[in-house]
Formats: C-alpha cells, structure tokens, sequence
C-alpha cells in the first residue's frame, strides 16, 4: 500500500501544522476503509469493543489480537529479552535492520504500546514497529510493560523509565546512536512516553532526542480546570449522515476515561499530579522535538492540541498531524488503513532526523 494523502500545512503560533485529507481532499467523512467494516458488521461492536465498555479487562485481553498486517519488506533481525525491573520481570521485543550499523550506531526508538494501563501488547504493534525500524534504519525496542489493575501507577512507569536507562547505558554494545533515542507511544503508551521526557528532562539525565506521540493520553481522564483545554464535539467536523457511526468513536475515549483511572491509580493519588498526567505539568519548556499524530475523531485529538500549544509557547519545536477520517487506535491497523502507512513514514522520518 502507497497511497498519498491530500496534505495541508501550516505553522501558526510555534506548532507546525499537518492535516491529512482523505483521497480526493474530503474531510468529513470516516475513511471507505473504516465504512467498510462498519457495513460488514452493521454497526454493531464487535465481543472486544463490548468487553472494553464493561471494563472487563480479562476478557479483552483474551479477545485482543493484531489487527494491522506486515509492511516491512527489508530484511529485519527481531529478538527477545527480558528484563528485571522493580515490579519483576518483563519480557522485551528487539527489531532492526540486518544491514550493518553505522560508525556512529543506529537510532533508537523506544516504543510504549497502548491499551489503556491494562491491555495491549507488544504483539498488537509489532507490524507496524518492524515497519518503523525499517523506514527509520532504527533499533525499535517494545516491552510488555505491567498492567494494571494487577501492577497500578507507577509500575508501568518504572519498567519504562528503566528501559530508556538500560538503553543509554548499553548504547554502544547495542550499536546505538546516544544522541538520537526516541521515545514514541500510542494512547496510554503515547502517555508514558511523555512522562519520561519531563522526567527524562526534570532530571537532567539528557537522554531523550525525540518524542512521537500517537493520540497520547496526556491527561488521565480529569482535565477540568487544564488552561485552554477545550472538548465540544461542535470542534469536530463531520457529515451529519454519519453522526450515528463518528460521535461515539469521538466519545469512546472519553468515556472509558474514569474506568481506566479507577483500575490504574491507587487510592489517593490524583490523575492531576503531573507525574501521572503531562498535561498537568507548570513547565513546558526543554522537552525534546515532539511529533503529535491524532485521529480526526479522537477526543484525546483535544489533550493533543493543548499540549502541542503548551510546548510551542515553550519554545519546544512541535509538529501536530491529524489524520481525517479516522479514530482512535488506527495505526494498529497498518496495511489496512492507508492513513497508517501514512502516519508511520511521517514518524520514522521524524525519528531520523540529526
């Protein structure tokens, strides 16, 4: 799959702007794809989707499967290992290239899956991390971090921190470019991927190059009270033919929201601390280059706007692509989605630069 998307572009108050149409510059309409699946089970949600509104945590991740399907055509050597971190062990998939590292080594891309605290894995994304390490000439590191509500905040944090640290230390025996490890995550991955660069920055340990955000859940369901967060479903732009299939993608989120907090966060901590949420943070600025990828009906796209302003008032080069005509959770399905593709040449083009 090639297919390019109509593209616009613009930079307005520090954030670089791009916004993917869909084929022939269309906006407000689900991708034929997605239409596709909605005719094929009419309209209805699938055993997973069911599981996921009851908050039935075993049960999606009994029914969890990849979704998305190979787009990697180089050769790529692919490995496991494990590795002990603070909650016990957790296992770790490595992919590169089978091209020789370069003198100054590869880059790195630490990518965090996500599923909510609670569900995903490693395998859900690994089509579209192999496809990554491809196009980036890259070392893509993927753990099965622990979940929640077996292991709540901060477990999931502290195997992912270790990680970022291990990697550094270990830079040169892997053939890794110091100078260019990325951090990158989808929803609640893109969430952990955020915190370790304020923590990565709030401790000065300099490690991070780069973060790729994919509909990252910057904030853990509270946002009232975050300055110039705004959701309104009046902000999304849709066909109201299609209203009945778009607004409950747009709310899916949105209202799985205090599900996930509830099963995440122990007693007593609050989703307002910004060492659980970025988008609390009062300190924006020093953070690494960050590229926002959203879904055009995602409420966590409104979490993303904000922090892509927060970071550029900072001073932090932001770039925020959206992408019509999808919802959340699309790159999981590369090589299905052409808005997938799409997303992930944008991120390993990121990835790659110096």
């Amino acid at each position: 799959m090639d297919n390019e998307l109509p593209t616009l572009q613009w930079k307005q108050n520090g954030v670089t702007h791009i916004v993917k149409l869909l084929p022939g510059g269309r906006i407000g309409s689900l991708c034929e794809e997605m239409l596709a699946e909605i005719r094929e089970t009419g309209g209805e949600p699938d055993e997973k989707v069911k599981a996921i509104r009851r908050g039935d945590v075993h049960t999606v991740r009994r029914l969890q499967k990849p979704e998305g399907k190979e787009l990697a055509s180089a050769p790529l050597h692919e490995w496991e290992e494990t590795i002990q971190g603070p909650s016990g062990p957790f296992p770790v998939t490595l992919i590169e290239p089978e091209t020789p590292v370069p003198a100054a080594g590869r880059p790195c891309i630490l990518y965090f899956h996500g599923g909510g605290w609670q569900y995903g894995s490693r395998d859900i994304v690994r089509a579209p991390c192999r496809y990554l390490a491809e196009l980036a000439d890259a070392l893509v590191v993927v753990p099965d971090y622990h979940l929640a509500p077996e292991h709540r905040w901060p477990a999931a944090l502290e195997d992912c921190w270790l990680l970022l640290r291990l990697l550094m230390e270990q830079a040169a025996q892997r053939g890794i470019n110091r100078n260019r490890i990325a951090v990158a995550g989808d929803s609640a991955g893109g969430n952990l991927a955020a915190l370790c660069a304020h923590r990565d920055r709030d401790r000065r340990t300099g490690i991070i190059h780069r973060q790729i955000l994919y509909y990252p859940a910057l904030s853990v369901c509270d946002t009232d009270g975050i300055d110039g967060f705004r959701f309104d479903l009046s902000d999304y732009i849709y066909d109201d033919a299609q209203s009945e299939w778009i607004v409950p993608r747009i709310l899916a989120i949105w209202r799985a929201g205090k599900r996930s907090e509830a099963n995440y966060l122990p007693e007593g901590i609050s989703s307002r601390l910004a060492i659980v949420s970025p988008l609390w943070d009062t300190d924006f600025s020093a953070l690494p280059p960050t590229l926002l990828i959203t879904a055009q009906y995602d409420y966590l796209t409104s979490q993303a706007k904000t922090y892509a302003e927060k970071l550029a008032g900072a001073g932090v080069p932001v770039t925020w692509a959206n992408y019509c005509g999808v919802a959340h959770a699309f790159v999981d399905r590369c090589g299905v989605y052409p808005q997938a593709e799409d997303s992930l040449r944008l991120a390993a083009g990121f990835a790659s630069q110096q």
